[in-house]
């Protein structure tokens, strides 16, 4: 399913918006209303402007909500097990911020093309730990940022529900082993948006070319590799496709990455 283009963004959509040419854009704006599976829901932001837009949403996260608006359905689970939903229930499932939390991700993209439906479009959002400014952190501290201290069991373990743990930003996902999982788990037609850019990343753009090179370095090794018995060769499409996205301003730029596919 295509991404439609808003007009404007309404109060309290910012977090459903990207960043396009001429301004933004809500990836909801001109979809087909339909059920939307929102987890985690966290406050309950998008679900609200989600039911605002004629969406029926169904919101999951590890804490009660004690007070759901009108139009929510609230259910408590851990998305790092199955979620207590038919297969193909839904139409659109939003993930926002809630993947780097999770142990089992991979599991969680498997029960998440589960209960869509064939069709239905998954949007993930998550910190860019691949844009320049982020690279240049990782390089000097293994971090993705230098402000936000060491990952660590005393800081980054954010509390409990019972035996459900909720985590930091422990299992922050980088767009290679996103897309390696997205599409193990099902899903196809990827495309990477951001919303915000780092002024650090763009102001570091001469890197570009450098990064360029070595990623093309990388790819002609594996190639000459392949020829060995028990290789595979890199793939033309595949390579293709991740060189545009990783090349992207918004991979390069974006604080967040905002991932859109399709459940096959």
């Amino acid at each position: 399913m295509a991404a439609g283009t808003g007009a404007q963004i309404k109060p309290g959509e910012a977090e459903l918006a990207v960043r396009a040419r001429g301004g933004f854009r809500s990836l909801f704006a001109d979809l087909p209303a339909g059920r939307v599976l929102d987890v985690p829901a966290g406050g309950g932001l998008q679900t609200a402007a989600l039911v605002a837009r004629g969406f029926r949403v169904c919101s999951v996260d590890l804490f009660p909500r004690h007070r759901p608006a009108p139009g929510q359905s609230w259910v408590c689970a851990d998305a790092n097990h199955r979620l207590p939903f038919r297969g193909s229930s839904f139409d659109y499932l939003l993930c926002r911020e809630g993947i780097e939390h999770l142990e089992d991700q991979m599991g969680f993209l498997r029960e998440c093309a589960r209960v869509l439906k064939p069709g239905g479009t998954i949007i993930v959002t998550t910190p860019n730990v691949m844009h320049l400014a982020a690279r240049i952190s990782a390089f000097l501290t293994g971090q993705r940022n230098l402000r936000r201290g060491l990952i660590n069991e005393v800081q980054t373990l954010r509390g409990r529900n019972g035996a459900r743990i909720y985590h930091g930003h422990a299992f922050l996902l980088d767009y290679f082993r996103a897309r390696y999982m997205m599409r193990l788990a099902g899903f196809d037609k990827l495309q990477v948006y951001t919303d915000h850019l780092s002024p650090t990343a763009v102001a570091a753009a001469p890197l570009v070319p450098i990064l360029w090179a070595a990623m093309k370095f990388s790819v002609a090794v594996s190639a000459r590799n392949a020829r060995k018995p028990g290789h595979k060769p890199p793939s033309p499409p595949v390579i293709r496709e991740i060189f545009q996205h990783v090349l992207s301003p918004a991979l390069l730029f974006g604080k967040r990455m905002i991932l859109m596919a399709e459940r096959v």
